[in-house]
């Protein structure tokens, strides 16, 4: 208890560095460029990191309880590819939308049993995955591109509520049920004392197996989110969605305060900002005239940046 609460605590510093961080790129990208503070760049921001935004949220629980998920780059064009057919085939939207979440629901905890039965690390069983899903998108679509998608679902994309995009205010919400459950909801809790003692978590009662298949399975349902509001922000569903989005969505997490190289450690409020950083970074590079192909070589960078520090400060507590 005195660890998982320490750990929590320690959350504080490294996101006062991530806001000091965001102030800061504000300030210089404003001198430079007055339209960076304008509500219409900061709404392109948001909505340029949606999807790994909503991905993160989840991924955060799976690293929290000591493990990983890389798969999610495979059911987010999976989600996309299977919702977009389906309207095709004429089914409703909503029917639609809750067989790809169980579909996504069933990988998911495919992806923990495997983990259970195999006794592997769950980044061998999710990278399995994440190929397996990769080949499965391209036999679907034969690599083509599937779109002409009936009117109605689309224009759910551009609808507003108070000024917000529908996928917007999806975002939203689930970043404030997400942080609510995370500090209140007993399973949620049971994540941070699985991820920092799973053997004591045994002993005093909590069904580890239970925690740990329920961080998979939403892990791959947030994933299956995103790419339904992929699908109908693009008017289309591909293969191709969401290159390496799974490692912008650990980087995420990671710059959040997240440890990758154990659990117990890491917050939704630390992902979120975490979201933010990277949004904000990637929005500045396109404004400052830098290729798009330097987006990665940064996420690369703050990924060991974000392990090399968070292991650093486990030196300093555990000495």
């Amino acid at each position: 208890m005195n660890k998982v609460m320490k750990a929590i605590r320690g959350m504080d510093k490294q996101m006062g560095v991530i806001l000091f961080l965001l102030v800061v790129i504000t300030i210089v990208m404003a001198l430079d460029n007055p339209y960076f503070l304008t509500v219409h760049n900061f709404t392109v921001m948001a909505e340029g990191f949606l999807f790994e935004g909503i991905m993160a949220l989840a991924m955060t629980l799976v690293i929290v309880s000591g493990g990983i998920d890389i798969s999610v780059g495979g059911v987010f064009p999976l989600a996309a590819i299977l919702m977009a057919l389906m309207l095709r085939s004429g089914l409703n939207y909503y029917l639609a939308m809750l067989i790809v979440l169980l579909v996504a629901a069933l990988i998911g905890f495919i992806n923990n049993e495997l983990r259970r039965i195999l006794k592997i690390h769950p980044m061998i069983v999710t990278m399995a995955t994440l190929l397996t899903l990769r080949g499965l998108n391209l036999a679907i679509t034969d690599g083509r591109v599937i779109s002409r998608l009936p009117l109605g679902f689309i224009e759910m994309a551009n609808k507003r509520f108070m000024g917000l995009s529908w996928p917007m205010l999806v975002y939203l919400v689930l970043a404030m049920v997400w942080f609510v459950l995370s500090k209140r909801q007993r399973s949620f809790l049971h994540v941070y004392f699985v991820g920092g003692n799973p053997a004591s978590a045994a002993l005093s009662g909590i069904r580890t197996e239970n925690v740990y298949r329920m961080v998979y399975m939403l892990s791959s349902m947030l994933a299956a989110v995103a790419g339904i509001l992929a699908t109908m922000v693009y008017n289309s569903a591909s293969s191709n969605f969401g290159q390496g989005i799974e490692m912008r969505v650990i980087t995420a997490v990671a710059i959040g305060g997240a440890s990758l190289t154990r659990g117990g450690i890491g917050s939704i409020e630390g992902t979120i900002l975490g979201s933010l950083f990277l949004a904000m970074i990637y929005n500045a590079f396109i404004m400052s005239g830098v290729s798009a192909y330097y987006q990665d070589v940064f996420t690369g960078l703050m990924l060991v940046i974000a392990v090399v520090l968070r292991t650093q400060e486990k030196s300093n507590t555990d000495t």
